[in-house]
């Protein structure tokens, strides 16, 4: 279900885990929401020393009977695993319960888009602070993902930037498919992601402005966009100080029109470039 915001930029998470093949930190929280489909604990929890401040954050477990037993309100301590691609909780020990303190977080409405439908407009900022609109991509196929730049685990957000990232790099020695491609990036933590942040992200990443735009815009239009690719926000407190996400990256033809959602993670740069040059009508 979700993703959280956090203090660090990739640039640092890519440091922490350069230390170590596999650091772990202590969890000390209580568990909000438990999905066994997806194998993830939400767990509210205070700062985890040497990674990321408190906030509210769904955590993968690699082992499903981890989740055996415990329930929302539980308080736990936890082992948090991050490994160079993936982060999972190994051990989760309930120490007592407590009634959850506050009312389930708001969650924007869902009204996803049939392929083939045309993709709403939407007003953006770009990276470098100009205006954008979606239409502006009208005659190209266009990949759309939404990401935070301080999302903390390496499966998450920043492995959509690693994605697009190969999908730039191999449609960029692709012919058929360089000036027809355009990779889209929103961000869904406006109130950090600004035009320069977002800049300075994009530069360390090593996109192309020509072929990968970043953008932002306000919640209430990113989060109204988002939806109509079954994007679903969930935001605890008035100033977005805590945001859980999920995972949706779509393609849209040259019309707008689009083609497929790509859910979660399970999906690979080259799955992606199939769909956009199947979109292209390069398949």
């Amino acid at each position: 279900m979700g993703r959280v915001r956090a203090i660090l930029s990739l640039a640092l998470l890519s440091g922490v885990i350069a230390c170590s093949r596999k650091p772990s930190y202590e969890v000390v929280g209580q568990i909000v929401a438990i999905d066994p489909a997806r194998q993830e604990i939400t767990v509210k929890h205070g700062d985890i020393k040497g990674f990321m401040p408190g906030m509210t954050m769904a955590f993968k477990v690699k082992d499903a009977g981890v989740m055996t037993g415990k329930e929302p309100g539980d308080l736990v301590r936890a082992t948090l695993v991050v490994e160079d691609t993936f982060g999972y909780l190994t051990r989760v020990d309930v120490t007592g319960h407590a009634p959850l303190t506050e009312p389930p977080p708001s969650r924007s409405a869902i009204d996803v888009l049939p392929p083939g439908q045309q993709a709403p407009d939407v007003r953006l900022v770009d990276q470098d602070g100009t205006e954008r609109h979606l239409s502006e991509w009208r005659g190209r196929v266009l990949a759309v993902t939404f990401i935070y730049t301080r999302c903390p685990l390496p499966d998450f957000c920043p492995l959509m930037d690693r994605q697009f990232l190969a999908a730039q790099r191999e449609a960029s020695a692709d012919p058929q498919l360089r000036d027809r491609l355009h990779l889209l990036s929103i961000t869904l933590d406006p109130s950090f992601d600004t035009p320069p942040v977002l800049l300075t992200h994009a530069r360390q990443l090593g996109a192309d402005p020509k072929a990968w735009t970043f953008a932002t815009g306000t919640a209430e239009d990113l989060d109204r966009f988002g939806s109509r690719f079954g994007v679903s926000v969930m935001r605890n407190d008035p100033s977005g100080a805590e945001v859980i996400h999920n995972l949706r990256t779509a393609v849209l033809d040259r019309d707008g029109r689009l083609t497929t959602i790509f859910g979660g993670n399970d999906w690979s740069a080259a799955d992606l470039l199939k769909e956009l040059r199947r979109a292209a009508g390069n398949d």
